[in-house]
C-alpha cells in the first residue's frame, strides 16, 4: 500500500514545477524500512522522484516507521513530526531536519504549490 501511495504521489510530484525545484534541491536517497520488516526507497535525482521496492543501494537517510502512519503522511493527512513526537517514526540515519524538506516536497500539490 504505501508503495502504491508513494508511486502515484511520484507522478504527481514529478509533473509540478514547485515539486521539482525542491526536489532538485534534495538529491537524497531515503530508506523507508517499515515495521513490518518491508523497505522501500524514495529517490530525488535530476528534479525527479522516483520509488523502488527492497533495500537497494546506500540511502542517505532511513526511516523506521509503520507503513500505515507513513502512507498518511505522504497522503498530506498528517504531519511527519506528529508521528516522531508519538515514536512511530524515527530517523536512524541521516538528519531529522531533511525530514522538513521531504514533509514540504510530499505535501506541496497538497497546499497548492506551482504546478
Amino acid at each position: 500500500m504505501l508503495n502504491e501511495t508513494l508511486s502515484a504521489l511520484a507522478l504527481q510530484l514529478n509533473e509540478n514545477r514547485g515539486a521539482r525545484s525542491l526536489m532538485e534541491a534534495f538529491p537524497k536517497t531515503i530508506r523507508v524500512e517499515a515495521d513490518d520488516g518491508s523497505s522501500l526507497n524514495i529517490s530525488f535525482a535530476s528534479g525527479r522522484m522516483a520509488v523502488a521496492q527492497g533495500p537497494g543501494g546506500e540511502p542517505d537517510i532511513i526511516v523506521q516507521t509503520q507503513p500505515l502512519e507513513f502512507a498518511r503522511v505522504v497522503r498530506g493527512e498528517l504531519d511527519y513530526s506528529h508521528l516522531m513526537a508519538h515514536g512511530t517514526l524515527r530517523v536512524t540515519k541521516g538528519k531529522v531536519s531533511d525530514m522538513v524538506l521531504l514533509n514540504r516536497i510530499l505535501w506541496i500539490t497538497k497546499r497548492g504549490g506551482a504546478t
